[in-house]
């Protein structure tokens, strides 16, 4: 990725989490949280489902900090049943993706200090 894709991937990810729809899916996740529609432990699976999947490609989550495949991660992610079992995450994998999306925020900081 060339320095000028980098900076206008960090401009347009900006530009989403500022803009009137990123407003919006905010409002709307914690009006849910509010109503206790969704347990804050669930939160994720809702963002997944809204427009952060647009941002963060669930492929590189999966394989840079797990190890498992795209496939693997989605079906825990969407709470899928799998071999007869809801495949939700352990309380260890919770952890490790919570770790996994902070590592990425910290290196998007980092990019975007660097600019």
């Amino acid at each position: 990725m060339t320095e000028q894709e980098e900076e206008d991937l960090v401009k347009e990810i900006m530009d989403r989490a500022q803009s009137e729809e990123g407003q919006r899916l905010a409002d709307e996740l914690f009006a849910k949280v509010k109503k206790e529609a969704i347990a804050p432990g669930k939160m994720i699976v809702d963002l997944k489902r809204e427009d952060i999947g647009k941002v963060l490609k669930v492929s590189y989550i999966a394989e840079r900090f797990f190890g498992r495949s795209r496939s693997w991660l989605c079906h825990k992610l969407n709470n899928n049943i799998v071999n007869g079992k809801r495949e939700g995450f352990t309380a260890e994998e919770r952890k490790k993706l919570k770790d996994a999306l902070n590592t990425i925020a910290y290196e998007i900081q980092n990019l975007s200090d660097s600019l």
